[in-house]
């Protein structure tokens, strides 16, 4: 599944979108409607890319001989997660325990960046 989806991946066009003509005439809507479409394909070429390297990153584990295994526990992944993720590293509590820490983080960070008022 991860070689075929990392050739999947590989084969997409997106990866840099085709720049609207420089020195086309072209009126302003169409202007509008290519930058528009410009932007919207940066964003998915660096969706792909980003899935790319996790997918990548899962056939590293595999060769290293730790994939399966969780990066924060140490424990087996379930198989029934790998096979609705395949890319992930974590087990479902792991994963829920790190975003939960992650939260709390956040919090933090927002209250020591709050100024009192007076």
């Amino acid at each position: 599944m991860l070689n075929e989806e990392r050739d999947r991946l590989r084969s997409r066009r997106g990866w840099l979108p085709d720049e609207p003509g420089i020195g086309e005439v072209r009126d302003e809507p169409d202007r509008a409607s290519d930058e528009e479409r410009f932007g919207v394909e940066l964003t998915v070429g660096a969706h792909e890319r980003a899935r790319l390297a996790e997918v990548e990153a899962a056939l590293a584990r595999m060769d290293a001989g730790a994939y399966g295994i969780c990066e924060e526990t140490g424990e087996p992944i379930p198989f029934a997660r790998l096979r609705t993720e395949p890319t992930t590293r974590y087990t479902v509590e792991a994963q829920e325990m790190l975003e939960q820490e992650r939260e709390r983080e956040r919090k933090l960070s927002a209250e020591e960046g709050e100024t009192p008022s007076y």
